[in-house]
Order: C-alpha cells, then structure tokens, then sequence
C-alpha cells in the first residue's frame, strides 16, 4: 500500500532525535545497560549486534495500512485507538521492535554462533542455519518477554499480529496471507517452503496450516518437536543445539547457492534477520554468551500450545497513548520550533547616548538535541553536589516567607495593575506562609573573548547545576549570554535558558561561546526590561558573570573602551537598582595577575570575588540562597 504525502510528512516528523533518545533510553532500562545505542533507519528492517539496536519505524509500512492496524486491534479486542493516529501507530512498531532486539541483547549470544559453526562450510549452508536459528530465537525471545516482564506483551503482540495482517492481501483472511503472496510466484525450492512453513508454524500459531506439501512433510513432522522445545529452551547454547539437530535432519535440502533460497517471507515474518545472520555486519564487536532464562508461556499460546485466553490491554492502551500524546506535543514542539529573534535598538531604552546606535539581537536558539549526552554527562559527574545544594534549598525554603495576596477587596495596600479589575479588588495583604519566595534570577554571562577556556568551562558547569538545583526548587530564572561584536555596532544576547522555557532548553548551555567583546552598560538595560517583562516578581536579581571591564570597540562615535564603558556601566548599575532590580556581579579571578574584583567592584556596588573557578557554583548558589533569607 503506497504511503500518502500526509503519513510520509509524519513519518519525517516522527524520525527526530527526540523519538529516537525515547527509545534508546528505554531500550538501556530494559537491558540493563547505559552503553546501548539505537538508531532509526529506512530499510524495512530490525536489528541488533549486541550493543547497538537499529529499528525501522515505518517497517512494512504498518503505520500507514489503516486495514491492518484495524485487523491488529480486533484481533487483540482493542478499541480502535491506535489506528485513529499514525504516531500512535509509530510509537507502538517502534516500541515493538525496540523491546524485541533489547531481549535479544539479554538473552541471545553475540556474535551469532552460526558464524563460527562448522556446518556453515558454504554460504547456503550458513544462511539455512541462521533462519532456522533465528525462527527459534525470536519465538523464545517473545516467550521470555511475556513471561519474565509486566507490560510488554502488548507491544510484542501488536507488533507480531500488525506484520502478518500487513502483508495479508486486502480482501484475504490472516489464515491465506501467505498462501495467496506466494501463488503468483514461481514454484519456489523446498527449502523455502520448508522454511517458511515452520516460521509461520512456530510464530503464528493462530494460523491453521494446511498439510504440508509431500516434498517437506517428512522433515516438518521430525522437526516439529525441535523447534517447539528450542523455542522454550532457556539456555542460549542449549537452544542453538536444537538449530543444528534441525538442520542436520534437513541438511539434503540445502542448495549450493544461497541465492536459490528465497527469504522474502520469512524476512516480512522475522522483520529482518541480520541479527543472527552469520554475516559480520555488526557496527562493533560485542561478545555475550546470553543470559538463562526460563519461561512459562509462549507469547500467544501455554507451554502445550493451547490459545491463552483472551487478555483485556485497553487500560494499558489508555496509559500508553496518553503517554505518547504528551511525547507527540513535546516532540513536535522540538521539530517545529523555529528560533526566535528579535531585534532592539539602543535607542529603545533610555541609555547613554553612546549606544543609540548600537543593534541588539535577542536569539533564542533551538535545542540542540545533539548535545543530550554531554549534558547528562555533566550531570552524572556532579549530581551529588546538584542533591547537596538541593538539600541545602530544602531546608532554606522550610522557613517561614512573606506572601503577597493579591486581588482583595480590602487589605494592607492598592496595587496599581489591578485598578482596572471589574470587581474592584484593588487591595492586597501580607501574610507569613511556608513557600518559594518570589523571585526571577537572571545569569547573565560574560560571552566576549576572554572567557576562553578554563572560565568558560566553570561557567558552562555552573550554569548546568544552578538550573538543576533552581528548576527543582521551583525558582523562576534565565541564562543568558552577551556579546559585542568588533567593529560592527552589534550586541548579541543568547537566551540559553528562558524564564518557563522547555525542558530541552538546557542544551544550549553547552554551545556556551567565547568570542569579540561585551557592552554591558547596553546588556544590563536589555537584562532588566527582560526580567520585568517576562516575569511579575516582586524580587528581580541580575547576576553578572564577567571577567573584566567591557569593552566594544567600533569606528565611530559608538566605540565603548574604559574608561567610557567603565563610568557608563556603572551609572547604568545604579539606575536599575534604584528601579528594584538588583545587581550583583562575579569577578572570574584566575588566581595570576589579573584584578577583575578591582576592575569590577569600580562598576558594580555589589561584588563578588571567584579567585578559584571550582567554588564557582556554591557562590552563585550563595548569592541566590542570601535573597531568600
């Protein structure tokens, strides 16, 4: 069935990085093992090597075959739910070949015994080896995930039925689907037939199956047996004996070339085979001897093949698709955002007039979702110290605080903004309660040349833990970083985290820069009509981490060097703390000959000395934790 330009939109929407991070961070759950990797790919096929898992979402198209999915859902007597959305139908294929290649990490051997086992002395010999393997292996390996797991017999299910009922002709029945594929082809060798005989026998056992044709019948009725017991065999070197007993009995079968061995239905079956193919495709070389396990059933039927009985999932169903509605608008929100820009220019705040002319360009970038693993190596390495610092807040924020209750109708004052209320609640009160003070913090970081190197690091890393520790005590703040660009009269301000931003905002504090120069007289009116409009906190605090005077020099009338930039920083400090924002600024001292605390404690009426890089987060957090008190 053709996939409409509408499915093939979805489907370049659904293959983002923040689908595919999903499913690797639960295929790492599910195996036990941060080391594994997952990858989206458009070959109509599932793998893995051992570490790495490779799943195609659109596999057979199943997300997109309206019919099938329908068949699937009554099949499994489920409200046509999934159907109804194609990402629905996206998550649940993917999620289904994800779960299968983590239970073949768990419980099969890499690299695949056939590779190094004798019979496969001719490629033909090899491959009929491991599709009997394979067949035998995913069978157990959906008997060990319905047995050993809660929850993902659903997916294993889905996934299993869709492929069949996919492939089955329109108007066919799941009982002729293969039958019918099969009768427009060439006669194909008993091989083949044998093969695709005892897949369909082990792994759709709903199939009521004609008599096998005379050339195969002897040697499905002495192998039966075999792939019945390997299939529910525990051990993963004990199940690959029943493979090789398998193949031994069918071994005058064989051709001499591999070619003559058409795989086409076993490959819409198995969803793939390079996973046990003997074939070395592995991305690295992983070596498990898989883990033992023993199971209690099989995935549709008990361990005498007897059709389980009807299991109702639709309260799983509804969990799971609220689930991947909130993952769909997250995702979506990452896929579709555009940056931000907005332009300012200088002559918009009431500046000096050294900075009329100066452009201001506020970005706020897309996350780049390329840099998830650096952030959450970064956190990994400091996450104790991000719990200290949060028991510390904890116990800070126990305290009583003053609340202001607005919109009464009588109390301690009039608040201004609210006179136009309708109901003429223009009053407010002051009372003591247990909460998170009022507060918007703003870091605003020094981006100009300078900071190259080690204090770019410590304020890259700082910034991780201030936002993990403020997010979790539930305190309203941006980062933003600044910059002057030499010889253009051009500021740039880079919203690295936004007050109420998105999550995946966090991101952009590793693409921290240093570059050119800063103008923070011209910064620090931007920072504080920013803080205002973006936030109603009665207590607003701008902290400013540099190291050293600004400086932007440009050829005219603008250029801004001490000690023009100095005085004008300055008065521009003092005029905003006057307004009810508060500045305190941080002096990046490296301990050698530099006097950034003198330089700045010249500008700034408050500041802060940072002579060893590594104290760098306790005095940001220090800073925040004395305007709480």
């Amino acid at each position: 069935m053709p996939v409409n330009k509408e499915m093939k939109k979805t489907l370049r929407l659904f293959q983002c990085d923040f689908n595919r991070s999903i499913e690797e961070n639960f295929a790492q759950v599910l195996t036990e093992n941060e080391k594994v990797r997952l990858f989206f790919i458009n070959e109509n096929e599932a793998f893995t090597d051992g570490r790495n898992i490779v799943v195609d979402p659109a596999v057979g198209d199943v997300f997109s075959d309206i019919k099938a999915l329908r068949r699937t859902e009554d099949y499994l007597h489920l409200r046509h739910t999934i159907s109804n959305d194609p990402w629905y139908a996206l998550r649940m294929i993917t999620r289904g070949q994800n779960i299968h290649e983590s239970l073949h990490i768990l419980y099969s051997t890499f690299p695949p015994a056939v590779r190094t086992d004798t019979r496969s002395t001719t490629k033909a010999r090899a491959k009929t080896l491991a599709l009997i393997s394979n067949i035998i292996e995913d069978a157990f390996i959906e008997a060990a995930g319905c047995s050993i797991y809660d929850n993902l017999e659903l997916y294993l299910s889905f996934h299993r039925i869709a492929l069949l009922f996919c492939n089955a002709p329109v108007n066919g029945t799941a009982e002729r689907a293969f039958k019918e594929e099969n009768s427009e082809k060439p006669e194909p060798l008993p091989i083949t037939v044998y093969l695709s005989y005892m897949g369909t026998f082990l792994l759709y056992p709903m199939i009521k199956q004609e008599d096998p044709p005379e050339a195969i019948a002897e040697y499905v009725e002495q192998t039966k047996q075999l792939f019945l017991g390997g299939s529910v065999c525990g051990g993963p070197k004990e199940r690959f004996s029943y493979s090789q007993r398998v193949f031994d009995i069918i071994e005058p079968l064989i051709p001499e070339s591999e070619a003559d061995i058409d795989d086409r239905q076993l490959q819409k079956m198995l969803s793939g085979t390079k996973t046990h193919s003997g074939d070395e495709n592995a991305i690295t070389n992983i070596v498990s001897k898989g883990r033992n396990a023993s199971v209690s059933r099989r995935l549709f039927t008990d361990l005498d093949g007897k059709p389980l009985p009807n299991k109702d999932f639709n309260e799983q169903v509804l969990v799971i698709t609220n689930d991947f509605e909130d993952d769909k608008n997250a995702a979506l929100k990452i896929v579709l955002f555009q940056p931000v820009v907005v332009t300012w220019k200088g002559s918009q705040f009431d500046c000096h007039s050294i900075h009329k002319g100066i452009e201001i360009v506020e970005t706020k970038p897309k996350p780049s979702l390329n840099l998830r693993k650096a952030y959450q190596n970064i956190y990994n390495k400091y996450h104790i110290n991000i719990n200290s610092y949060n028991s510390r807040f904890t116990q800070l924020l126990k305290t009583r605080v003053l609340m202001r209750e607005e919109k009464k109708l009588f109390g301690a004052g009039i608040s201004s903004r609210n006179l136009t209320d309708t109901k003429k609640r223009y009053w407010y009160r002051n009372s003591e309660d247990f909460g998170v003070p009022d507060i918007a913090v703003l870091l605003l970081i020094d981006g100009s040349g300078s900071m190259e190197g080690s204090r770019r690091e410590s304020a890259m890393v700082s910034s991780v833990i201030l936002h993990e520790v403020l997010k979790k005590q539930g305190i309203n703040h941006a980062i933003v970083e600044h910059r002057a660009i030499y010889n253009e009269p051009k500021v740039e301000h880079n919203i690295l985290i936004d007050f109420d931003g998105n999550d995946e905002e966090k991101y952009n504090i590793l693409a921290l820069n240093a570059d050119e120069g800063t103008r923070e007289g011209l910064s620090l009116f931007w920072a504080e009509r920013y803080i205002t409009s973006k936030t109603t906190a009665e207590q607003r605090l701008i902290i400013v981490l540099s190291d050293g005077v600004p400086a932007h020099s440009v050829n005219d009338d603008s250029c801004y060097v001490p000690p023009v930039s100095i005085k004008d920083t300055a008065n521009t400090a003092v005029k905003i703390i006057k307004r009810g924002t508060d500045i305190i600024a941080v002096a990046l001292d490296d301990g050698e000959d530099c006097d950034c605390y003198g330089q700045l404690s010249g500008i700034y009426p408050s500041v802060v000395a940072c002579t060893e890089l590594k104290r760098l987060t306790g005095q940001l957090l220090g800073i925040i934790s004395k305007h709480l008190q």
